[in-house]
């Protein structure tokens, strides 16, 4: 029955892949803008999709590695391998951003995925943040404060200086 599961894993793959470089494409035009304001404009941040295999390729490499697969009762090529790059002009945060630009990074996916998720369903989804003031700088802590006035969010932090010192409304 593996040849049934390869032609589905296949078929399926390719709209993965393919759905999944139209959604980076469309973040990517979010996260930019937004990560340059929460940088003060010093940083561009620019995500890109690294599939594990180019769909045009995946059904003769699947074919290729079926002896390898059988080995190791795995699949090593498929949707399910692919991986993000997230970089800052050309720092991959992931492997050498410091621990605030990995932060930031964050923050800017997540600010950008309320605003795609706000345009598709047209309502503001809660936003919950944990602990995600204290590796910020205060111009980064500000810009976050200021961007979330308007959403339903939950924050934790050990501290509520930055929100009282910025006006924030607890309340809310």
């Amino acid at each position: 029955t593996l040849l049934v599961w390869d032609m589905q894993l296949v078929n399926y793959g390719k709209k993965i892949i393919a759905r999944r470089n139209q959604f980076i494409m469309e973040l990517n035009e979010v996260v930019h803008d937004i990560h340059h304001k929460i940088s003060g404009g010093r940083e561009e941040m620019v995500i890109k999709y690294e599939p594990n295999i180019e769909d045009i390729f995946f059904e003769d490499e699947l074919i290729r590695a079926k002896e390898k697969d059988l080995k190791y009762a795995q699949t090593s090529v498929g949707p399910h391998r692919d991986d993000l790059k997230i970089s800052v002009g050309d720092i991959d945060v992931r492997k050498f951003g410091s621990q605030g630009q990995q932060r930031s990074c964050a923050l800017s996916l997540k600010l950008s995925e309320i605003k795609l998720v706000e345009q598709t369903i047209h309502d503001k989804p809660v936003l919950l943040l944990d602990d995600v003031l204290s590796e910020l700088h205060s111009n980064r802590q500000n810009f976050l404060i200021h961007s979330i006035g308007d959403i339903q969010p939950i924050v934790t932090c050990t501290g509520l200086d930055e929100f009282i010192n910025n006006r924030m409304n607890i309340h809310k």
